[in-house]
């Protein structure tokens, strides 16, 4: 009796964590998707109104400063990216790999990945990950995401 309630027990935990995993995987899917689409005000939506992103250049030591390489709220971080796909320009293909996606709480979701990114002329790297946060409607929103470039 021991043993199938233990065996029961692990079961249930390993299907909720499967299903937490697929709701992040969809969830960052659907990110993604809008992003490189260029679905700006749809992207907008992804994000809590606290929202904060950050970029940070390791092979050149900058800090995070207000103002400089982060971003706060919604309407900053998507002229954020329309800013980096400008700076990027047409033709970049970017491959995310070593994916985790984790549940932190019920209330919480955590995503990273280390990406590539070729550009016409070379290639970025760097890792990338996002906190998601359940808000009092049951939405799920961006609460932080940041990225780097190490090369």
């Amino acid at each position: 009796m021991k043993i199938l309630l233990i065996l029961l027990i692990s079961s249930l935990g390993y299907t909720i964590a499967k299903d937490d995993s697929k709701l992040l995987r969809d969830l960052f899917k659907q990110y993604s998707e809008r992003v490189y689409g260029k679905e700006y005000e749809k992207v907008k939506s992804m994000y809590d109104e606290s929202a904060v992103t950050a970029i940070c250049y390791h092979i050149m030591k900058i800090s995070v400063e207000k103002g400089k390489k982060a971003y706060y709220g919604p309407e900053e971080i998507i002229n954020a990216i329309k800013n980096y796909h400008k700076d990027l320009g047409d033709g970049s293909k970017t491959v995310n790999y070593n994916e985790k996606f984790l549940q932190l709480s019920d209330s919480f979701l955590y995503y990273y990945s280390d990406y590539k990114t070729q550009l016409t002329d070379r290639q970025l790297e760097g890792s990338y990950w996002q906190i998601w946060k359940k808000d009092k409607n049951g939405d799920w929103k961006i609460l932080h995401d940041e990225f780097s470039i190490d090369n």
